[in-house]
């Protein structure tokens, strides 16, 4: 009960800072899944693990996106634009890093445990191990309760307008109002650029399969 009110209070604490940005509808998640999966279909680590097949790839790229969107409803902090969602910004609150039998169920029915399916087969161990190192580096900078970005991504057609930065500023607002840190993983030196701008420090900084990887956390500001 104790950690249901707290979500709740929690997820009151967000406001929009501009109308274009709003709460992701579950209805919208098949157009989501699409635009993250398009946003990230050039990743270089994640290209690393996925199949060469570009339908294969878009298959493996849709599923990891319908899988964090299914695990992240529970906690209604999804967001999107408003008139349609041109890009999406997947958070997980303070209260996510408690697991409990219901996240565990979560997960399960999510479909993340089936993520490595989708990938190479001569690679299924290398991103198990990419995934546990991502864990470790998780425990390690942010061992505090904390908002974690899970995933944020905005379709081609729609980038450089500025979208990404409406897209987490809700949470990054909640977050220096209750004085909580956030922190998110990337694989691109754009979006190391991109997060600084928003306050977000690099906490680690490192090489998996040949690629950079880069931790970062951004403290309470203001």
């Amino acid at each position: 009960m104790e950690t249901d009110q707290r979500q709740n209070s929690t997820a009151k604490s967000v406001t929009v800072i501009d109308t274009d940005i709003v709460k992701l509808n579950q209805s919208d998640f098949a157009i989501a899944s699409h635009y993250l999966a398009t946003a990230f279909s050039q990743d270089p680590l994640m290209g690393n693990f996925l199949p060469e097949d570009e339908g294969a790839k878009q298959t493996a790229l849709k599923q990891l996106s319908q899988a964090l969107l299914n695990y992240a409803q529970i906690y209604n902090q999804i967001y999107t634009t408003a008139d349609y969602p041109k890009g999406v910004a997947i958070w997980l609150p303070p209260d996510a890093s408690r697991i409990t039998l219901p996240q565990l169920w979560q997960i399960a029915a999510s479909g993340l445990i089936t993520l490595p399916f989708y990938m190479r087969w001569n690679r299924i161990v290398d991103f198990v191990s990419f995934i546990s190192m991502g864990i470790q580096l998780h425990e390690k900078f942010s061992p505090e309760p904390h908002w974690y970005l899970a995933m944020l991504g905005v379709s081609p057609e729609y980038q450089g307008q500025g979208i990404g930065g409406k897209l987490i500023q809700p949470v990054l607002q909640a977050a220096d109002r209750t004085k909580t840190p956030c922190y998110l993983e990337t694989s691109t030196a754009a979006a190391v650029r991109f997060y600084q701008r928003h306050g977000f420090e690099i906490v680690d900084q490192r090489l998996f399969a040949n690629r950079e990887y880069w931790a970062m956390k951004r403290n309470p500001q203001g």
